[in-house]
């Protein structure tokens, strides 16, 4: 038996990289996994990925940044799984660009959605669990940029710091009804959709104490281990999986060639 055997659990972002490995490892472990997304044929190919390795996933798109997504999924959930145990708030909007470039557009979009889609997401599937008089996890995945500054990713360390600290304030308000909040912090962690140069990709390589980068399959386990049962005792923490570049201390030059040349 898996230790999310029966559970029911929302990922979203999961038609691709982090959220897709996620929602492909709570299967195995026995969860029952709603895959979100806006492409049909990314969502359909992780669910049909799933249920090939004998797991029991379902798929729905959304906008997460409509007013409406909230009711939108735990409707899905409760006509799927008949209600919810597990949130990952995995989903995220990204754009390297530098300070004196962001459009108010962009800052909406990095951050002021991206914020309140998480929050009030979160918020909704929190109302689902105390009806249903049951504990529960949600889990944000947070970033390492929410410890330090990153030129040309000032929303994205803005945003990734806010959740960080909302992980500790919503623990302290739903832990009372049994509802555990943590968060995981990713470092630079290469996926199938990578478009960063190799210069960019080695520089971090070699901020790291492990001598690879991460990949989506070493991000997942640590969101497992929160989902669990492993993790009760556990609360309003942040956990970095990164190769230990949280624990060293930042390069003053990071990039050995100038940023121009992908940061749009």
């Amino acid at each position: 038996m898996g230790q999310l055997e029966g559970k029911a659990a929302l990922v979203t972002g999961s038609s691709s990289g982090i959220g897709r490995e996620t929602a492909r490892q709570f299967a195995r472990e026995g969860a029952r996994v709603m895959v979100t997304g806006r492409s049909r044929e990314r969502c359909e190919a992780a669910v049909e990925e799933i249920r090939k390795a004998g797991g029991t996933a379902e798929y729905i798109l959304c906008d997460l940044y409509k007013e409406e997504a909230p009711e939108q999924l735990l409707g899905a959930m409760k006509a799927a799984f008949g209600g919810i145990d597990i949130l990952v708030n995995n989903a995220a909007w990204w754009k390297g660009e530098a300070f004196l470039s962001v459009s108010r557009e962009d800052f909406r979009k990095g951050f002021s959605e991206y914020l309140e889609s998480l929050y009030f997401l979160s918020q909704a599937a929190a109302a689902h669990m105390i009806e249903a008089e049951k504990a529960g996890k949600i889990i944000h995945v947070a970033s390492t940029a929410a410890y330090y500054g990153e030129r040309g990713m000032s929303v994205y360390c803005a945003a990734k710091a806010a959740v960080v600290n909302l992980t500790r304030a919503m623990a302290l308000e739903l832990g009372g009804y049994g509802i555990c909040v943590n968060a995981v912090a990713p470092g630079t962690t290469v996926t199938p959709e990578e478009r960063r140069p190799g210069y960019v990709l080695e520089s971090f390589r070699r901020m790291g104490a492990l001598p690879e980068l991460n990949t989506a399959e070493k991000i997942a386990p640590a969101i497992v281990f929160l989902a669990g049962s492993g993790s009760d005792g556990i609360t309003g923490e942040t956990l970095a999986v990164d190769g230990g570049c949280v624990q060293i201390r930042m390069p003053e030059k990071l990039y050995e060639e100038p940023m121009t040349g992908w940061k749009k």
